[in-house]
């Protein structure tokens, strides 16, 4: 919980001060920490023995995709701004796979605003997409599609 803390805090910091709170040995101590999540996964010991087979696979397939992204890399810095967002989020999807806290797991994506030019990030979890995306659903429902003249047109033609 303190790691998703810390790192929605990070996120939400201005580019400079980002960059100045990352430290040089965080990916190699990432990578080592994978290598070894990946171990007691594919062995299915510790807390991966509850986990399927088709999740271990996803895992292994999520970790994977990491360890492409950032290949060669010391720091998440060296990375371009889609990979470090692509880089997070498998990190996240990771982290909620091994947690089974699917509804918890951040989703981070950038998003122009109206107006501007200027991309920003914007990072929520699942849950709070699943909810805005059902009061948009509800909305639309509810919502009629055209006013009152065009319910009455049909009524009016049948009367004829």
């Amino acid at each position: 919980m303190l790691i998703r803390i810390m790192l929605v805090v990070s996120l939400s910091l201005p580019g400079s001060l980002w960059a100045s709170t990352r430290t040089t040995g965080e990916l190699p101590e990432i990578h080592a920490q994978q290598v070894q999540l990946r171990q007691q996964a594919l062995a299915g010991q510790g807390r991966f023995k509850e986990l399927g087979a088709a999740e271990r696979q996803a895992l292994v397939a999520q970790q994977d995709r990491f360890l492409a992204l950032t290949k060669g890399r010391q720091s998440l810095d060296e990375l371009s701004m889609d990979d470090k967002l692509a880089a997070i989020n498998t990190l996240e999807a990771i982290n909620a796979t091994i947690t089974r806290a699917e509804d918890e797991r951040l989703v981070c994506e950038r998003i122009k605003q109206v107006g501007s030019h200027r991309p920003t990030r914007i990072c929520r979890t699942v849950a709070e997409l699943r909810e805005a995306r059902q009061a948009a659903e509800k909305l639309m429902e509810e919502r009629p599609s055209c006013g009152p003249s065009c319910r009455d047109t049909p009524k009016m033609m049948g009367s004829n």
